[in-house]
């Protein structure tokens, strides 16, 4: 009798799944399967190349893994490395590198980007070359990109040094990458000039969702151009702004393709971003569980933002 009982809900779902197949066959699906049905290579896919991996970092975060030290096994060590990294002042200091890095390149490329969506948005001749030309930068492999502004930005041999000398706004070359304060301002000027165009894109979409009608309806009310931007223009441009925000700002918080061929980190750790930190940890020490860990707070930062970005931005119904 038990073994009947606990067989029943087995050969259930069985057939069920067999009648579901069979209707699959036959193409009798219901919208609820057929939606289930679609929906599962994606679900496939994201728990196997996103969520195993996120879930393993985790598991990994709260054990002592050292890939130099096979001997000493995988131990739990709880929060630990949690507490450690909370300890740790080069952490900290990569903290607010990124958090610097993040606020400076995100607010310009922000402000350049809605500049040259609005361009592009009036432009009509050529509009289509327009569009092509700006986003190029952004069509340039991140770290091509950081290993070009480290020629550009070079003391000896780099162009801006010669262009500013040539027009005589300076007697010596200026050690762009040797200072730390100057560092970190080519590395900001490198990620806002490649990204800034992708941030226009995603603006200009927005600005052309928003029907001509209302701007024609501002100037018959009076309206000027600028009161029009700011009455018409932001509020329904206010969920692009969201998104292209939001994506940005994830960029921005896991810099490392463009900075590391700039700077390696330097000079000294001026440079050094989060995600630096969490690469020199994991690969260059082959400590694995509190690179774990460190991945784990970059996570919870940018849940974060986004967060913040959501509650801030969304529109209301």
């Amino acid at each position: 009798m038990a073994t009947r009982l606990g067989r029943g809900p087995a050969v259930a779902r069985t057939g069920g799944a067999a009648r579901v197949l069979q209707r699959w066959a036959t193409g009798r699906l219901t919208d609820s399967e057929l939606a289930a049905a679609l929906l599962l290579p994606c679900l496939m896919f994201l728990a196997t190349f996103a969520f195993y991996p996120i879930l393993n970092a985790f598991w990994t975060s709260v054990h002592r893994l050292r890939l130099d030290q096979p001997q000493a096994g995988v131990p739990f060590v709880g929060l630990r490395n949690f507490a450690r990294a909370f300890e740790d002042p080069d952490a900290w200091h990569a903290i607010q590198v990124t958090l610097a890095y993040v606020g400076v390149t995100v607010a310009v490329q922000f402000l350049l980007g809605l500049g040259i969506a609005l361009v592009i948005n009036r432009t009509v001749r050529a509009k289509g070359f327009v569009r092509a030309v700006t986003l190029l930068p952004w069509t340039l492999a991140p770290a091509l990109a950081g290993q070009m502004w480290r020629w550009l930005f070079n003391d000896s041999a780099g162009v801006i040094n010669d262009l500013l000398h040539r027009v005589h706004l300076i007697s010596r070359p200026i050690i762009w990458l040797g200072v730390p304060s100057l560092a970190f301002a080519a590395v900001a000027t490198a990620a806002s000039w490649g990204a800034a165009s992708y941030m226009a894109l995603i603006l200009l979409a927005g600005l052309q969702s928003i029907p001509e009608d209302l701007y024609e309806a501002a100037s018959i009310d009076g309206a000027s151009p600028r009161r029009a931007f700011f009455a018409v223009t932001l509020p329904l441009l206010q969920s692009a702004i969201m998104v292209s925000l939001v994506l940005r700002t994830l960029g921005a918080l896991q810099a490392f393709d463009i900075v590391f061929p700039m700077t390696g980190g330097g000079p000294g750790h001026a440079t050094e971003t989060f995600a630096m930190y969490v690469y020199e940890n994991t690969f260059q020490y082959l400590d694995f569980g509190y690179g774990a860990a460190l991945s784990v707070i970059l996570l919870i930062l940018a849940l974060g933002f986004a967060g913040t970005y959501y509650r801030v931005l969304a529109p209301r119904e």
